[in-house]
């Protein structure tokens, strides 16, 4: 949230990577610094060849009234020459309610221009999911940057040399994030005819969890097995997060 438009069009332009923005004033005019950032999304859309731009928003339940506005105004001065605009806004289950609350007071259009569509975020809805994220550790991944390693193979280079992998694990893990939900969770979801999904988080900090423990040279063996997941998943207070959403759900 931003008191000023100059401070709001300053952080996109941050956002951006332009590499003047600490030689800006201060005290900037607004008129300049959106001019400037206008020209910042022309270029980069040029040097794609391309006349489509996207500005994508984290944490975008917090976006104010204002700064929509602010972004309309940019939207109009691009389409005017020739360039399409799309925000995607991601936010937390409070930003459903936008549409409405922007619509019943008066500022339809921004709602009509920016909330178009909406799509929920799901989380591993089955054992197959589940493999293809481990498989992203295994091989579709890389650190350090540059380096061409995976993330299994950075972290437990001999277990990756020897041919081991996490999506191997997969059985076993699914099985003990499955054992872990609460009874009341599971209710809830077969008296809806609902799929069960297990939230991304908590299987990211068991997997880095399992990754540190590789890298300071535990067994493969003892990490890996099922009563090993078990406790690391318990570690990442996966059973108490799910039997929260439950309760407000």
């Amino acid at each position: 949230m931003h008191v000023s438009e100059v401070d709001f069009w300053r952080d996109l332009l941050l956002a951006s990577k332009f590499r003047f923005v600490d030689e800006m004033k201060h005290k900037s005019r607004r008129a300049g610094v959106r001019e400037l950032f206008r020209n910042r999304m022309v270029s980069l859309a040029n040097a794609s060849n391309s006349n489509y731009i996207v500005i994508l928003i984290d944490e975008a339940q917090d976006v104010t009234l204002r700064e929509w506005q602010w972004l309309m105004g940019l939207q109009n001065i691009l389409d005017l020459d020739g360039y399409r605009l799309s925000v995607f806004s991601i936010g937390t289950q409070q930003i459903g309610y936008q549409h409405d609350y922007l619509a019943k007071t008066g500022n339809s259009h921004i709602a009509a221009r920016f909330f178009v569509l909406n799509s929920p975020f799901h989380g591993l809805r089955g054992i197959e999911e589940l493999r293809f994220v481990l498989e992203g550790y295994d091989q579709e991944s890389e650190w350090p940057a540059g380096s061409g390693k995976s993330y299994l193979h950075y972290f437990a280079p001999a277990q990756f040399l020897a041919g081991r992998r996490l999506a191997d694990c997969t059985d076993d893990l699914w099985r003990a994030l499955n054992d872990l939900l609460p009874s009341e969770f599971k209710l809830f979801y077969e008296k809806r005819s609902l799929e069960v999904e297990i939230p991304m988080k908590h299987v990211a900090l068991a997997i880095e969890e399992a990754l540190w423990r590789l890298a300071e040279g535990q067994e493969w063996e003892d990490v890996t097995h099922y009563d090993s997941w078990v406790d690391i998943i318990r570690e990442t207070g996966f059973s108490g997060h799910i039997d929260a959403i439950t309760q407000v759900a």
